[in-house]
């Protein structure tokens, strides 16, 4: 979620920022909102420590004697009972004021870093460099081919047990999805990372604080009967393992390892790649996670890369590293 003091003092830059991605957007009325609100809970703050005095004073004056029934009590009293009334209204629009700007902002993206490139679309990415060689094969097979013949996989038949777009792994498939999970735990684990296993099923907080909601509602599976939803990825519930906590920075950086099941809706994207183990509703994925001290945010991303870099270099699999463009990037 955008900084909010960053919206009320300086919206020019959050405009500049969301334009470099392609997003035109007027936050005057967002500003203007924020201001509004600050006024009213200043007021409602100092009717709050208005009404605060009066008890005291109620307190003490009955203490040296007068009677509850007293004029000056009752004409204190009504004072309060006044003030209750004005903090009451007060505390109602704040309540819908709050909820307003909340599902405003929580629908912008944030804004890029200065270094951020320049571009709206993947094709303007920068290659920051290539690694290996791409095996030139005659006449290759597509993996769903190859998966069919060695009985690896199979969607047809996972389309009975849940729906489309399911698959169910057999002999050296199933083999190869566990041991590559356990492969790179291990390797991440070496490196001082912790390993972690967390809940499939996260709450609306927890989706909300990764940036998932409301933003991509419609791509998530949700439990109607509870506040719960499966996880779209592992990077969520480590999101919230800190949340409402404060973390001394001698603790920093905490190093996250995860392995999770991941469920996605990919509403929208029928018709494109959804063939064998594509686009699938699920999926398994090893995350890296850091929570660091904001100075040292390039250092663990570039550590955060390396890291991802050993498993393909270990595996001999070729890869690419890019700089994604200001139009590119993910909601968060």
């Amino acid at each position: 979620m955008l900084d909010l003091k960053l919206l009320r003092e300086n919206p020019q830059q959050v405009a500049e920022g969301l334009k470099k991605r392609g997003i035109q957007v007027d936050l005057f009325s967002i500003q203007q909102d924020l201001s509004n609100l600050k006024k009213i809970e200043e007021a409602r703050s100092n009717l709050q420590s208005r009404s605060n005095k009066i008890g005291k004073e109620v307190g003490n004056k009955i203490k040296e004697g007068l009677t509850p029934k007293s004029n000056e009590i009752l004409n204190l009293r009504n004072e309060g009972n006044k003030l209750k009334e004005e903090i009451s209204i007060l505390e109602d629009q704040e309540k819908i004021l709050s909820l307003k700007l909340k599902k405003q902002i929580l629908n912008l993206p944030n804004i890029p870093s200065k270094g951020c490139p320049k571009g709206t679309h993947e094709s303007q990415n920068l290659e920051i460099k290539k690694h290996g060689k791409i095996k030139q094969i005659k006449n290759p097979k597509t993996h769903w081919e190859i998966g069919k013949n060695l009985n690896l996989f199979d969607s047809e038949r996972s389309s009975k047990i849940a729906k489309s777009r399911f698959v169910t792994l057999f002999n050296q498939g199933a083999k190869l999805e566990r041991a590559l999970i356990n492969f790179m735990i291990d390797v991440h684990t070496s490196n001082g990372y912790t390993e972690v296993l967390p809940p499939s099923l996260i709450n609306t907080s927890s989706l909300t604080g990764s940036g998932q909601l409301p933003k991509f509602a419609e791509e998530s599976f949700q439990c109607k009967d509870d506040d719960l939803w499966l996880s779209p990825t592992a990077e969520v519930p480590l999101t919230a393992i800190h949340k409402d906590e404060i973390i001394p920075s001698t603790e920093l950086p905490i190093k996250y390892v995860a392995y999770s099941p991941c469920f996605r809706r990919e509403a929208g994207s029928y018709g494109r790649d959804t063939k064998g183990l594509i686009r699938l509703h699920q999926f398994n994925k090893v995350e890296l996670y850091w929570i660091c001290n904001p100075d040292e945010l390039f250092d663990a991303h570039k550590k955060i890369t390396e890291g991802a870099e050993l498993i393909l270099k270990t595996l001999e699999l070729p890869y690419r590293v890019v700089d994604l463009c200001c139009g590119d990037l993910g909601f968060s």
